[in-house]
C-alpha cells in the first residue's frame, strides 16, 4: 500500500529536498505521513479548485510545485486564507506535498522542462549555487542553451506561445532581430537579469517582467519573451505526474496519479 511517505521519497529521490532555497517550505505542508494514497492529483498550485478537484477524483494526497504558505502560521482560522484551505484538505483526507525551489533546480525540473521544450542544446546553467555543486541531482537555476538554428526573435516568440498553449504572452525587442542564444528561468526570473546580460544572450525567457526590467534589457540589448509565472512553470506537470506513474509501478504498487485539469492562470486580459 502506498502511504504519503513514499511519495515523498520519490520526489525526493527526483528533486532532493535538501536543494530547496533556504526560505522555502517544501516537502508535507498539510497531512499525515504515514496516510494511504491510492489516488494522487499533481498541480501547479494548491487552490481551492484543486483540492475541489481532488476531491471530486477521491485523491488522499496534491502534489503541487507552489507552496500553500511560505511564512510560519501564527494560527489556523477556517475563516481566513490558508487556514480555510487546510481545514478543507484535512477534513478531506487530502495530505498535501510540494515540490518548490527544489524542483526548479533538479536535473529533470521545471527549468529543465522548458529548455527540453524550446529544443535547446550546449546546455549550462545560469546561476550555480556554490554549496551545492557537489550534489548529483542539482542543475542550477535556469539555463543556457542554443537553439538549432538562428530565427528571428518573432517565430521564436510564437514558438513560446504555442509551447504556452497560445495565451498571449510579452515581448521585449526588435521582432527581427536574429536570436539563437537563450537564456531561461521559470516562474520570476527578473532577478536574473544581470547575469542574463553578463552572459550576452539574444534572448531571455521568463515571467513576471516589471517595467524597468524591460527597459533595462532593452537599452542592453537583450530580447525578452515574458511567458508569465503560471504558463513556464505549468508545464512541469506533467512530466511529474508521470514520474510518480512510473515509480509507483516501477515498485509494484497501485496507484493512480491525475493532472489537475481546471487549474487557470490567475490573470485575465481586458
Amino acid at each position: 500500500m502506498v502511504r504519503v511517505k513514499h511519495v515523498l521519497n520519490w520526489l525526493d529521490d527526483h528533486a532532493p529536498f535538501r536543494l530547496a532555497a533556504g526560505w522555502d517550505r517544501c516537502g508535507l505542508q498539510v497531512g499525515d505521513p504515514m496516510s494511504a494514497v491510492e489516488r494522487v492529483l499533481v498541480a501547479l498550485d494548491p487552490t481551492l479548485e484543486t483540492i475541489r478537484e481532488a476531491e471530486q477524483r477521491d485523491c488522499q494526497c496534491l502534489v503541487t510545485h507552489h507552496p500553500l504558505f511560505l511564512k510560519p502560521l501564527d494560527a489556523v482560522r477556517v475563516d481566513r486564507f490558508p487556514g480555510g484551505l487546510i481545514a478543507r484538505a484535512l477534513r478531506g483526507g487530502i495530505s498535501l506535498v510540494v515540490a518548490h525551489t527544489n524542483l526548479d533546480v533538479a536535473r529533470a525540473g521545471t527549468n529543465a522542462v522548458l529548455a527540453e521544450m524550446l529544443s535547446l542544446g550546449s546546455l549550462q546553467p545560469l546561476e550555480v549555487d556554490p554549496a551545492l555543486r557537489h550534489e548529483e541531482l542539482y542543475s542550477g537555476l535556469g539555463r543556457i542553451g542554443l537553439l538549432p538554428r538562428t530565427v528571428p526573435l518573432s517565430d521564436f516568440a510564437e514558438e513560446v506561445r504555442r509551447l504556452a498553449k497560445g495565451i498571449r504572452i510579452r515581448v521585449v525587442g526588435e521582432p527581427f532581430r536574429p536570436v539563437q542564444r537563450v537564456a531561461l528561468c521559470t516562474g520570476s526570473g527578473g532577478s536574473l537579469l544581470d547575469l542574463v546580460i553578463r552572459e550576452g544572450v539574444d534572448v531571455y525567457v521568463t515571467g513576471d517582467i516589471k517595467y524597468h526590467e524591460a527597459q533595462r534589457a532593452l537599452e542592453e540589448g537583450v530580447a525578452l519573451v515574458d511567458m508569465g509565472h503560471f504558463a513556464s512553470e505549468r508545464i512541469v506537470v506533467d512530466p511529474l505526474a508521470e514520474y510518480l506513474r512510473s515509480r509507483a509501478s516501477l515498485e509494484h504498487f497501485e496507484l493512480e496519479v491525475f493532472t489537475a485539469s481546471r487549474e487557470e492562470d490567475p490573470f485575465w486580459i481586458l
